[in-house]
């Protein structure tokens, strides 16, 4: 057999072998594109749910601000910001770190403490506010001093959203403490009909992990 001939019988046989690899990995795509779907649609990291589900509390060094507010009924709510989950884009570089307010609800004589157990969690975004706009009102009138610009949600003209990325990076540092007061004053002002910081379900995220996770 001439070199020709078996140049031809090795690139037949290495056409062969890359059309068996790539059969057998679209046949288990399927699955590992759902995990994906599933993956890149959650809000929060992986820690989180566990936590959540577990009734723990969350202490530690990713505590970025904390308050604990006593309630009338004896049960306590304590507040922390953290970090979210980490976000890459297309090209693989890691995104700016997202920021999460968790609320937990401890009931009237529960120590505050990482074993709790904490009877309620609720985590919505730190570092985005949500807006319904007045009628005849723009975005761009929603300012704030740090220079931080409301911006339009695509597709609805009364719907805004105000991400608070020079807030953040105040030189004093991003004052988290002032967050829910900040809320408050956004819906005083006269473009906003509403001002909001956004909800993240986590229990309908956990229970799609869980289903998943069958799979």
């Amino acid at each position: 057999m001439g070199q020709r001939e078996r140049f031809i019988l090795f690139l037949v046989g290495a056409l062969l072998g890359v059309g068996i690899l790539w059969g057998l990995n679209n046949k288990g795509n399927p699955a590992k594109e759902q995990h994906r779907r599933v993956r890149e649609s959650l809000n929060l990291p992986g820690m989180m749910y566990d936590y959540a589900v577990t009734q723990k509390g969350f202490y530690g060094h990713y505590v970025k601000y904390e308050s604990v507010t006593l309630q009338a009924d004896g049960s306590q709510l304590r507040s922390v910001v953290t970090g979210g989950r980490r976000r890459y884009g297309s090209d693989g570089r890691e995104l700016p770190e997202e920021y999460l307010w968790i609320t937990e609800t401890y009931a009237a004589g529960t120590p505050l403490a990482e074993a709790g157990p904490v009877i309620g969690y609720d985590f919505v975004y730190a570092d985005r506010i949500a807006l319904r706009l007045k009628p005849g009102h723009q975005p761009a009138e929603i300012i704030l001093p740090s220079g931080d610009i409301a911006v339009m949600v695509a597709g609805k003209t009364d719907q805004a959203v105000l991400n608070l990325t020079k807030w953040q990076h105040l030189p004093a540092g991003a004052p988290w403490g002032n967050l829910p007061k900040l809320v408050r004053e956004l819906n005083q002002h006269a473009a906003v009909a509403s001002a909001e910081l956004i909800r993240i379900d986590w229990k309908a995220e956990a229970d799609l992990i869980k289903a998943n996770s069958k799979q």
